[in-house]
């Protein structure tokens, strides 16, 4: 009888043993898992702040218009500062001037049947607003008006002679129009393309500086690149690390 309680009893310490080693082996799973758990809620946590709505910011585009003026082409830059509201609305301010290529002389017609060249500098501030009537995944189309003021200096030389015809520096008031298409095939980058036409209100007809004004470039999302960095390349890295840790 003795033999066989020796024999239970060394047969079950065994076993005890094993369950014992399994479920110790099972609490630092458990940790483990844990912890994993946390840092996925953690990173969910940190994605949900980055990609956050924001009602107001900033914004920023540099303007290179192709334009024409009597009928002779034109280059003007400019830079337009301003905020985005909610999405949809941006109001800002904008600054314009002719480019050197815009300065060169440009032969044209003074009193309509004389030959002339013209030497043209203009500079004007605009406060403008743009309204995001279109906002997809690949196509974005927005509605822009400016209205502004600035100076200009116009100069006419006799095209034959070099005798000097007109010369005047004064004031000018401008009002654009004109919509703006963006194509983004990619979530940070695209090509953009926009048009109108510029009111002067000018009477003199050797000072009317109407005409259409075209634009195309790189369209550049710096938010979402900001954003994109931020996840992928520093919280999500991160995260990947720490679960290797484990």
């Amino acid at each position: 009888m003795e033999n066989k309680k020796l024999i239970l009893i060394v047969g079950i310490l065994p076993l005890f043993c094993f369950l014992q080693n399994s479920l110790f082996a099972q609490i630092p799973n458990q940790n483990k898992l844990h912890i994993r758990d946390s840092l996925y809620s953690k990173l969910k946590s940190d994605s949900i702040h980055i990609y956050r709505f924001q009602k107001i910011r900033p914004y920023v585009n540099l303007d290179q218009r192709n334009s024409f003026i009597r009928e002779a082409p034109i280059n003007v830059n400019g830079l337009q500062i301003g905020i985005l509201i909610k999405d949809k609305h941006v109001v800002g301010i904008g600054g314009y001037g002719i480019t050197a290529s815009g300065k060169q002389h440009v032969k044209t017609k003074f009193n309509k049947n004389i030959d002339a060249t013209r030497n043209l500098e203009m500079k004007y501030l605009t406060l403008f607003y743009q309204y995001v009537a279109i906002d997809k995944r690949y196509i974005e189309l927005d509605l822009q008006t400016e209205l502004g003021g600035g100076k200009y200096q116009i100069k006419l030389t006799d095209y034959n002679n070099g005798k000097i015809l007109f010369n005047r520096s004064a004031s000018m008031f401008v009002f654009g129009l004109g919509p703006l298409l963006a194509i983004k095939p990619f979530k940070w980058i695209g090509v953009i393309g926009m048009a109108g036409y510029r009111l002067t209100f000018e009477k003199d007809s050797n000072l009317n500086f109407n005409g259409a004004y075209y634009a195309y470039g790189v369209w550049l999302d710096v938010r979402q690149i900001i954003r994109d960095s931020n996840y992928y390349l520093i919280k999500k890295r991160k995260y990947r690390k720490q679960i290797k840790l484990l």
